[in-house]
């Protein structure tokens, strides 16, 4: 008696429809991410040709042409800065405070704010230039 053996078919997994679906995926993912942006403060930083990169911080003071102090995003005065800062509860022993001066404020202002954060024992401040291109 003789027996039939049955060739067994290959399965084939049809990867095309798999690799296009991967493509919108991750399209969506880039499209749908968000960036990490600098608020919306006009600022137009002063150059420096020794200026090195510096991790992002968590305490960022901006001064703005017209003197307007902000903590972040948020705009501040000088007088509830530091109460302010330490509410953010974000600086470390070894952190820092950034500070980014449009190039039309004044030295004495930026000065006086450097002077406030000291007196306050806030001695770890980055002044935050741009490199010329």
């Amino acid at each position: 008696m003789k027996l039939t053996t049955k060739k067994s078919e290959k399965l084939t997994l049809n990867m095309t429809s798999l690799i296009d679906v991967l493509f919108i995926l991750i399209i969506f993912f880039a499209v749908s991410s968000t960036f990490l942006e600098q608020p919306g403060i006009e600022l137009k930083l002063p150059d420096a040709e020794s200026s090195e990169s510096y991790t992002t911080q968590k305490v960022i003071l901006y001064i703005d042409k017209n003197d307007n102090l902000f903590l972040n995003d948020q705009m501040i005065s000088e007088n509830t800065m530091i109460e302010e800062i330490k509410n953010l509860g974000k600086l470390t022993d070894e952190g820092s405070i950034v500070l980014k001066a449009d190039t039309e404020v004044s030295h004495g202002e930026i000065i006086k704010i450097m002077d406030i954060l000291r007196k306050n024992k806030f001695y770890k401040l980055v002044i935050s230039t741009n490199i010329p291109e």
